[in-house]
């Protein structure tokens, strides 16, 4: 699982919000992604999360090694960003974590 933050330029969320909604839409087929989200802070309405299921880490690294935002997502971004990966240890959603 990969989990991202990151806070967003004052006023440009709802650009952001379509820029991953199209990123995303068109990257659906990539191997091994299972599923993602994008999460917007309740109390900091300038920043969010994104979070998406792999199969594998070698297909996220795949992935990552060829991903490339594009500079129109990039302006969205104040330059606070962390992006981290994780191991899956325990699940409620047991169904969308097995692909079910």
């Amino acid at each position: 699982m990969r989990v991202t933050w990151g806070k967003i330029r004052p006023g440009k969320w709802d650009e952001y919000e379509t820029l991953w909604k199209a990123y995303a839409a068109n990257s659906a087929t990539t191997k091994g992604l299972k599923g993602r989200w994008l999460l917007r802070d309740k109390e900091n309405a300038d920043a969010g999360y994104s979070i998406s299921i792999w199969d594998s880490s070698e297909d996220f690294d795949a992935y990552s090694k060829q991903v490339v935002l594009g500079k129109d997502m990039q302006e969205c971004f104040v330059g606070q960003y962390v992006a981290t990966v994780c191991d899956i240890r325990g699940a409620e959603i047991d169904m969308l974590i097995a692909g079910k």
